[in-house]
């Protein structure tokens, strides 16, 4: 007896579905004795409708339709399979015991049908027919399946050239990343030995300046005081602005020794009770003959009684007497108004407030850098007196900040903190303030 089951193609013991519809239920036993040797799953169904709910939910490999039934004859159920995309291939045996005609023929196969037998058929060869459409299903299932491997295949590979390309790349930005980070660290260095030359020149050109400096001002300030005997006019003339240059570059030189020191971290603070508005009392002393030399007045307003906080008394005199001078200097012989408050934290702010030039907007940042003049104004100075201020300011954990208007005057505000944090070293203050 001829073996009609599947060949071994991969896909040999997979049993596929086979679809009987005749309404009559011998047919059907005939159709399940003929076909049963091919060994695969045989659907029944007694009617047109009946078939239809079969091809819906289930997927055959051939359908044997008789023609002739009530209802819904094998014409009809054929068109409605073949209008529905999933079924339309499902090849179609018709199975007749009437209608040899021609024309019913014709109307079978056009109706979609692979095949037109009529009863009785020879049970072999329906059988060798089935067998085909069989064969070429799973043929058909086969080559799906060795697609979907060969399209999984295909996606693996497109993601594994994806990956190497992205392990390429980032191997390409590592290394480019560690050569920038090996040209940044040398850069560093170069920059911290750089700075750290700077620093020391600065300190070295500092001491090496002030002693002949201090001479220069030692000797002219004796010989205007006519310790060496009268001078005339024109000497005294010559000496009095001898002695205001010295004094001025002493003041860059100390300037720059201040600078030097604070990047350095050098500078060590004194930490003790500092009183309001006894220190700006003081400092109006200091500065007023600059004042009076500049036509401005000086005046304080004390908010609340005196109080004192815990800070560095050298250098908030420091800053303040920076901002005083300058506040004259560009202060256009107006009115210097100072207003002193203690702040709800037990902390001092102080404001220097003048009516003159101004600073424009955008320059405000700039006043701040070092060896920076933006006023048009030809007063003297080093551009160092603020950035050094401010550096002071943060050092004692306070800040420096700013107001100011073309032409309507500037206020300097300096807020300083009741005390310094107990746990907080020179040393940490200062990398603060450099870092700032």
């Amino acid at each position: 007896m001829t073996d009609y089951r599947a060949r071994d193609n991969g896909m040999s013991d997979e049993r596929v579905n086979l679809l009987l519809v005749d309404d009559r239920a011998e047919n059907l036993l005939a159709l399940e004795a003929i076909l049963e040797p091919l060994g695969q799953t045989l659907v029944r169904a007694n009617s047109g409708p009946e078939a239809l709910r079969h091809v819906l939910g289930t997927e055959f490999a051939a359908i044997l339709l008789d023609v002739q039934m009530p209802g819904m004859n094998g014409f009809e159920v054929a068109e409605i399979i073949k209008s529905r995309e999933r079924s339309r291939t499902i090849p179609i045996i018709f199975l007749s015991a009437i209608s040899k005609e021609e024309s019913y023929v014709f109307k079978g196969y056009s109706m979609g049908a692979v095949d037109y037998v009529f009863k009785p058929f020879n049970p072999d060869v329906l059988r060798s027919k089935v067998a085909v459409f069989v064969d070429l299903y799973l043929k058909q299932r086969e080559l799906q399946w060795q697609g979907d491997l060969l399209r999984e295949a295909e996606k693996r590979e497109l993601e594994l050239e994806h990956r190497t390309s992205l392990l390429e790349a980032e191997a390409r930005s590592a290394a480019k990343l560690s050569q920038m980070n090996d040209e940044l660290h040398r850069r560093q260095v170069a920059l911290e030995q750089a700075m750290g030359a700077r620093n020391r020149f600065y300190a070295s050109m500092s001491h090496e300046l002030r002693t002949p400096i201090n001479a220069v001002i030692g000797y002219s300030t004796l010989m205007l005081d006519n310790i060496y005997g009268p001078l005339n006019a024109k000497q005294k003339e010559g000496l009095q602005r001898t002695l205001k240059a010295a004094r001025h570059l002493l003041e860059l030189v100390n300037d720059v020794l201040d600078l030097s020191k604070i990047e350095a971290g050098k500078i060590e603070l004194s930490l003790q009770p500092v009183m309001f508005p006894s220190l700006i009392d003081d400092l109006f002393v200091t500065v007023r003959p600059l004042a009076d030399e500049y036509g401005s007045t000086l005046s304080l307003d004390m908010e609340g009684q005196s109080f004192n906080i815990v800070s560095d008394p050298r250098r908030v005199r420091q800053i303040l007497l920076n901002l005083l001078s300058n506040a004259i200097k560009f202060g256009e012989g107006k009115p210097i108004h100072v207003a002193c408050k203690q702040n709800e934290d037990r902390g001092v702010q102080i404001e220097v407030i003048d009516e003159g030039v101004g600073i424009a907007q955008e320059d405000i940042a700039r006043i701040f850098e070092e060896f920076v003049q933006v006023s048009e104004s030809k007063q003297p100075g080093t551009g160092l007196g603020l950035p050094i201020s401010r550096r002071l300011a943060q050092l004692l954990d306070g800040s420096l900040t700013v107001c100011s208007k073309p032409g309507e005057g500037s206020t300097f505000r300096l807020t300083l903190p009741a005390s310094l944090e107990d746990d907080m070293s020179p040393t940490a203050e200062l990398e603060a303030a450099t870092v700032a």
